[in-house]
């Protein structure tokens, strides 16, 4: 079992370790991460983006567009959460349930994610960084999003939305709690890493379409 982490900060963003030190534990964890800095490394590099509402949203987009390998939109408030769906510039919509009582995501939100190719996370941190009734809430609401993803053939996306190393999990880990959650034996292997790998692949298309169509004048 692979497991791809597209959702990881370093002390270059949001996060306290270096990129170094979060590479290292990933390699002794066995899996791959995505950092989410907004700047270049030899791994995959994208973004989180923290918008307010659309204004702001449209303005990250137009700014990260071609600059980095994928874009997270941190997600939460509703008016994000249903813009980031209907954006097929955004690639992944992370824990949508943050900070409120429903699971943040819809039939129109789960139906449009579906369209426009926004993967909707399962934030890790949202089960493993809760206690009691907050965990039972998290689980609940991530349960309602998986069923509402199959429903209307949205993606769901594991990660961790890691800030330190210690918040890196191994595979293993990752694929039982999957399973806990109600994912299929294919699902919680397009949730780890067949989803984000087409992530990845097609973002590298579009780069490549748009090099091809660029024209230089002497």
């Amino acid at each position: 079992m692979r497991f791809l982490d597209l959702h990881t900060h370093s002390l270059a963003s949001v996060g306290v370790d270096t990129p170094a030190r979060m590479c290292h534990q990933a390699e002794r964890l066995g899996i791959e991460i995505g950092l989410c800095d907004g700047k270049r490394y030899e791994g995959p590099s994208g973004v989180e983006v923290y918008p307010k509402g659309k204004r702001d949203l449209k303005r990250d987009l137009d700014r990260w567009k071609g600059r980095a390998d994928y874009i997270v939109v941190h997600g939460g408030r509703e008016e994000v959460n249903r813009e980031a769906a209907c954006d097929d510039r955004v690639d992944i919509l992370a824990h949508p349930d943050l900070e409120r009582k429903d699971s943040g995501i819809d039939a129109f939100t789960a139906r449009k994610a579906a369209e426009n190719g926004v993967a909707i996370e399962i934030n890790l941190g949202r089960i493993i960084g809760t206690r009691g009734n907050h965990r039972v809430h998290a689980l609940r609401n991530i349960r309602r999003n998986v069923m509402l993803a199959r429903k209307y053939g949205a993606q769901p996306v594991v990660a961790s939305g890691a800030r330190s190393r210690y918040d890196l999990r191994e595979a293993c880990g990752v694929h039982e709690l999957l399973r806990l959650v109600g994912l299929t034996e294919d699902e919680v292997q397009e949730a780890m890493e067949g989803t984000p790998r087409r992530i990845l692949e097609r973002n590298a298309e579009r780069r490549d379409r748009a090099a091809e169509g660029v024209r230089v004048v002497a």
